[in-house]
């Protein structure tokens, strides 16, 4: 093991980047982690290199629950540009097609809104990192290459008009995981008897986090490596557990989880999926309990409990 990688800092939390336009999401990634010299990092799901807006950074204990964040529904706010349709559905691509959009007017553009919300298909683009036969749809996009891609089932819950100019329109989505915006944009261009593509997107909110105050790189930058000033912008684990049902367990029980041994009974807890909360009110375990209000642990996301009271599981139930 190099003496760099013995001194990276273990740290747990989630930071609320807002991500810059021209930058990979993986980029950006390894930018934050450098300034926080952190052991382990990860996001919760990509954003394209001309996007910007909320990327969670998970580190430590938080990578566990990216998985679940993944899962989530999502809002953005976009704009298209009508009149050009591109090979990428975005800025990057090339102009493949065109159409007039000067006489498009605002009616137009609502009235086929109420045809995109709900369940809706879409055929997702051939730039997306989609694989097939072991290789991403984008790298088969780059040599050219396109193939049949099956329609996948994504939900529109919400969907906003913003404003409309004689080069496109502005809108603003709220939709379930795996939406391409950009399909979303090229399909509400045809309804309207137009080619388009997005140029503009900011991803707004994702799953638990709604209505945050977003850091940026120049604020990190700013803070000259120091620990405390990075650390200060930190949320706990339990900010991306608010909408989960709440468990609260004595250290012995937190003991027990972490071994993935059952404990409980809980009587007052429903059964399915919670979150286990220690003595020191920090989220430890994701649980499920049974009918019997037994809980058994699912996956261990807190600190680690001492020896002695690891140890002490193994013994019966001090009265």
């Amino acid at each position: 093991m190099s003496k760099r990688h013995r001194e990276r800092r273990l740290i747990d939390g989630f930071l609320l980047l807002d991500k810059p336009a021209g930058a990979s999401s993986n980029n950006v990634l390894q930018q934050v982690r450098r300034l926080f010299d952190a052991e382990k990092a990860g996001h919760t799901g990509s954003l394209d290199p001309f996007a910007t807006g909320l990327l969670p950074i998970c580190f430590g204990q938080a990578t566990k629950l990216g998985g679940y964040l993944l899962e989530s529904d999502k809002r953005y706010q976009a704009v298209v540009r009508l009149g050009e349709k591109t090979t990428s559905g975005d800025p990057e691509g090339e102009v493949i097609e065109r159409s007039d959009p000067t006489t498009v007017t605002r009616e137009q553009v609502e009235a086929a809104l109420p045809k995109l919300l709900g369940e809706i298909e879409q055929i997702p683009p051939m730039f997306s990192a989609i694989k097939r036969d072991g290789r991403h749809l984008y790298e088969l996009a780059r040599e050219g290459i396109e193939i049949d891609r099956e329609p996948r089932r994504v939900t529109i819950h919400e969907l906003r008009l913003l404003k409309v100019d004689s080069g496109g329109f502005e809108f603003e989505v709220f939709c379930s995981k795996g939406t391409y915006i950009r399909t979303l944009a090229e399909d509400w261009a045809a309804l309207i008897g137009q080619c388009g593509h997005l140029v503009g997107l900011r991803r707004l909110e994702t799953g638990p986090f709604r209505k945050v105050r977003m850091v940026t790189l120049a604020e990190l930058n700013d803070c000259n490596f120091d620990l405390d000033r990075l650390c200060s912008h930190l949320l706990p684990l339990s900010a991306a557990l608010q909408d989960w049902p709440r468990l609260d367990v004595d250290a012995f029980d937190a003991a027990r989880l972490r071994r993935g041994l059952e404990c409980g009974p809980y009587p007052a807890a429903q059964p399915g999926e919670m979150v286990a909360y220690n003595p020191e009110g920090l989220a430890c375990c994701m649980v499920r309990v049974g009918p019997n209000r037994r809980v058994s642990s699912k996956r261990w996301i807190g600190p680690e409990p001492s020896a002695e009271m690891l140890a002490a599981t193994f013994l019966p139930r001090s009265t």
